[in-house]
């Protein structure tokens, strides 16, 4: 059997180039996209038709409908985008160098940035975020990646002797994380929430429930002080126990 040329086995396969009609229809649906992107946060998703996506983008309604199913996709995607943006935000702060209350405190102040630079569709987001990740008894893949830096940031607390041990690192980052979380929830409930003063609270309250614990005194040792700190108290019950 004769041998196959060493030029041919190794020749790789060369993507075919789009033609011309799929890069006109990347490049629209490019158009459409980054048009509603900056609508959406100029002026709100509610407040954003189709129509007005379409005249903007220079396209037919239709159009717009041969590309994306309803305005709703269209934030779909964004909410992919700002999860992504906000994991990296995440890894960033809460990975780099520096004391855990510096990290934390730094992740606060560009996620408050953040939504102040636009609080309109950073809401809608969170909403269209929270909807896709909230499958009942399932996996909430987008919850859980964004969770794992604030196990791994207390988890050096810890070793560092700066927060407290008594429970293990994935507990208390529930409770904080949670803590933090509120001042998201109350925002979605009432659009007029000063949700960027609400997370900087919730963030130091955070950081001074995860301060080492100082270490507890029993009942009977508290009794015992306050009997030596007040002893008529303890002769007056004995004088009750005789009566």
């Amino acid at each position: 059997m004769p041998d196959t040329p060493s030029h041919q086995q190794d020749t790789p396969q060369v993507p075919a180039t789009p033609s011309r009609r799929e890069r006109r229809k990347i490049e629209v649906r490019s158009r459409i996209y980054g048009v509603a992107r900056d609508l959406f946060t100029k002026q709100g998703f509610e407040t954003t038709t189709v129509d007005e996506i379409a005249r903007v983008a220079d396209v037919a309604p239709a159009t717009f409908f041969n590309h994306f199913q309803s305005k709703q996709a269209l934030l779909g995607l964004m909410t992919g985008e700002v999860f992504e943006y906000l994991h990296a935000m995440t890894s960033e702060h809460l990975e780099r160098e520096g004391s855990a209350d510096e990290k934390l405190r730094a992740f606060i102040s560009s996620a408050t940035e953040g939504i102040a630079a636009s609080r309109g569709v950073a809401r809608d987001v969170l909403l269209e975020f929270m909807r896709i990740d909230a499958t009942p008894n399932g996996p909430h893949p987008y919850l859980e990646r964004l969770f794992e830096p604030f196990v791994t940031l207390i988890e050096e607390g810890q070793t560092a002797g700066v927060m407290r041990d008594d429970h293990d690192a994935t507990f208390l980052a529930q409770m904080a994380v949670g803590m933090m979380n509120s001042a998201i929830t109350n925002w979605l409930a009432d659009p007029e929430y000063a949700v960027e003063a609400g997370l900087i609270e919730a963030a130091e309250f955070a950081l001074a429930t995860l301060a080492p614990r100082s270490t507890p005194v029993s009942a009977n040792a508290k009794a015992s002080e306050s009997n030596q700190s007040h002893p008529n108290r303890q002769d007056q019950r004995k004088t009750n126990d005789g009566n």
